[in-house]
C-alpha cells in the first residue's frame, strides 16, 4: 500500500471514531448500560448509603428516584501539581446525609485512559484528608497522615502521594482561615469518626460477597466496615469500565467509556433530567441516531413551550428559591419565559424587586411604563461573553438593588437560569458591599473588602444553600472581584 492510500486510509479510521464516539445513539447506550452496573452490582453491594451523583456527569447515570442531593468535586482539583480544597465547592451539605446514614456512595465515571477519573481519586480523598486534620487537630489528638489521607494505590503512585502530603497543611490552614468551620463541632458530630473513601468500578473485588471457604455459601451480601473500623465510608463509585482506546464494541452498539462527559459535545441539546422522563425511547436499541436526534429536537422545542406557557404561579416557574438575608433571596428561574401581566403581578406582590439575569427571559406587558418591579439584564449563566460583560453592567446593577434595599423594606430577589453562577455573583457583590459577615445590613458602613472577605461571603452562602451546590464561574467571580476592589 503506498503511503498516500495509507494516508488516506487512517484519515478515514479516524474520521469513523469520531463519529462513533459522538454518536447519540451509542452514547445513550452507553449511559444505559453503565445504569446497569450501578443499580444492579453498586447499590446492591452498599444499600444503606445513600447515592450522591456528583455534578455534572455523575446525574446522567442516576436515575432521579433515587437520590435527593448531588455533589460537585471537580477533577481540575485533582490534577497532578494542583491539587487543592476548593473554596467554592465546599460540599458541605453532604455532612448532615453522612452523619444520618454513616457513609455515602458518590457516582461519576471517566473517559478513556483511565479506571478511576481524578474527582474520585484525589479530589475526593484531599477533601476528606482535610476536614480530616481539622477534626483532629481541634481535639488535640496526634495526626498520623497515613492514617487521614487515603488514595488509590493503582492510581496515585507514591511521588504523587508524597507532593499531597507536603500540600496537605497549606489547605488545612486555606480552610481555617475562612472560618466557616468548627474542628470540634465536625468530630463530634461525626463521633470521632474519620471521613475514608472506598473506591468501586466494575470488576472491582470489594463488590464480591463474603463466601465461606469451607461450604461455599454466600455469608454476606451487603458491604460494611468492621466494628473495629472507626470510619465513615465514602464509597467513590466510577460507572464506567476501562475500555481499550475509550471505545469498545460490544452489544449491537459501540461502547464510549464515559460517555455522559461534556455532554454539550454530542447531546443535541438534551440534558440529564429530560433523558430520564424519556429513558425508555432513549435508550430503546432500536431506535436509529436519525430518530433518537428528531426525537431530542421535538423534546427541546416542547420543553420552550412549556416553560413560555408557565405563568400561573411563581413556584411554575421558579426551580428554586433561597431566602438568604431578611432582604434577599436567590432564585433559579425557568429558561425561554415570557413574563406576562399576571406574572408579573405575582412577582411584584412578594418582591419588592425582581433582579433576572438572563438572555432568554422577556417582559411581555400590555401596559409598558412604571414596571418597575422586574429587572430583566441580558446577561447569561454559564457563558464567559456574559461572565466578562458582567463588569461593565454590575455598578448599574448594584445601584438598582442598593436603592431598593435603602428605600424599602421589602425582599430583593436575584436570580438567573442556573441559580448557581450569575446570581450568585451579583448576590455575593452585595452581601460584600453592603452587609456585616453576620449578614446584616449596613448600607452606610464602608466595609473593608479583600479577597479573604470575599472567600468567607461565598463560603456563608454555599454552607447556607443546603443541599444544593453553587459554584459561580471564575470568570464571573474575576468581574465581582474588580467592582469590589
Amino acid at each position: 500500500m503506498n503511503e498516500s492510500i495509507w494516508s488516506e486510509t487512517l484519515s478515514q479510521i479516524n474520521k469513523d471514531i469520531k463519529k462513533e464516539n459522538k454518536s447519540l445513539r451509542n452514547r445513550l447506550q452507553s449511559i444505559r448500560y453503565d445504569c446497569g452496573f450501578l443499580e444492579t452490582e453498586a447499590m446492591k453491594r452498599f444499600p444503606k448509603y445513600p447515592v450522591i451523583p456528583n455534578e455534572r456527569c455523575g446525574v446522567w447515570y442516576c436515575n432521579p428516584k433515587n437520590f435527593t442531593q448531588t455533589s460537585y468535586f471537580k477533577s481540575t482539583d485533582g490534577h497532578t501539581s494542583q491539587w487543592d480544597f476548593s473554596t467554592r465547592r465546599l460540599n458541605f451539605h453532604l455532612f448532615p446525609t453522612l452523619q444520618e446514614h454513616g457513609g455515602i456512595m458518590i457516582v461519576d465515571s471517566t473517559r478513556r485512559g483511565k479506571k478511576i477519573p481524578d474527582a474520585l481519586s484525589k479530589t475526593v480523598p484531599i477533601w476528606c484528608a482535610v476536614l480530616n486534620y481539622v477534626m483532629l487537630k481541634s481535639k488535640g489528638k496526634e495526626i498520623n497522615i497515613d492514617e487521614i489521607l487515603f488514595v488509590p494505590p493503582a492510581t496515585v503512585s507514591k511521588t504523587e502521594y508524597s507532593s499531597i502530603v507536603k500540600k496537605l497543611p497549606e489547605l488545612v490552614e486555606k480552610l481555617e482561615n475562612l472560618g466557616v468551620i468548627d474542628g470540634r463541632e465536625l468530630f463530634d458530630r461525626f463521633g470521632g469518626k474519620i471521613l475514608r473513601p472506598i473506591w468501586v468500578f466494575p470488576g472491582s473485588s470489594i463488590l464480591r460477597a463474603s463466601v465461606d471457604p469451607f461450604t461455599g455459601e454466600t455469608t454476606q451480601t451487603e458491604w460494611a466496615p468492621s466494628e473495629n473500623d472507626n470510619i465513615i465510608p465514602l464509597i467513590l463509585c466510577t460507572v464506567s469500565y476501562q475500555a481499550q482506546d475509550g471505545m469498545d464494541k460490544r452489544n449491537g452498539f459501540t461502547y464510549v467509556q464515559g460517555a455522559a462527559d461534556d455532554h454539550e459535545l454530542w447531546s443535541n441539546g438534551l440534558d440529564a433530567s429530560m433523558f430520564w422522563d424519556n429513558y425508555d425511547y432513549l435508550t430503546d436499541p432500536d431506535k436509529t441516531d436519525a430518530q433518537l436526534e428528531e426525537f431530542v429536537d421535538q423534546l427541546i422545542v416542547d420543553k420552550k413551550l412549556k416553560n413560555a406557557s408557565l405563568t400561573d404561579t411563581l413556584d411554575d416557574v421558579f426551580e428554586s428559591r433561597d431566602d438568604i438575608t431578611a432582604e434577599l433571596s436567590l432564585g433559579e428561574i425557568r429558561p425561554n419565559l415570557e413574563i406576562n401581566d399576571v406574572l408579573y403581578e405575582a412577582m411584584a406582590k412578594e418582591y419588592q424587586l425582581c433582579v433576572i439575569l438572563s438572555d432568554n427571559i422577556t417582559l411581555k406587558l400590555e401596559k409598558e411604563e412604571g414596571n418597575d418591579s422586574v429587572k430583566i439584564y441580558k446577561l447569561q449563566s454559564g457563558s464567559k461573553k456574559s461572565s466578562k460583560e458582567l463588569r461593565t453592567q454590575i455598578t448599574q446593577i448594584f445601584d438598582t438593588i442598593q436603592q431598593q434595599l435603602i428605600t424599602s423594606k421589602g425582599r430583593v430577589l436575584i436570580c438567573c437560569n442556573t441559580g448557581t453562577d450569575m446570581s450568585v455573583g451579583v448576590l455575593l457583590a452585595v452581601l460584600c458591599k453592603d452587609y456585616s459577615m453576620e449578614w446584616k445590613f449596613e448600607p452606610d458602613v464602608e466595609h473593608a473588602i479583600t479577597k479573604t472577605v470575599v472567600k468567607k461571603h461565598l463560603s456563608r452562602l454555599i454552607t447556607s444553600l443546603k443541599g444544593r451546590n453553587v459554584n459561580p464561574s471564575r470568570a464571573t467571580l474575576n468581574s465581582i472581584n474588580s467592582f469590589l476592589m
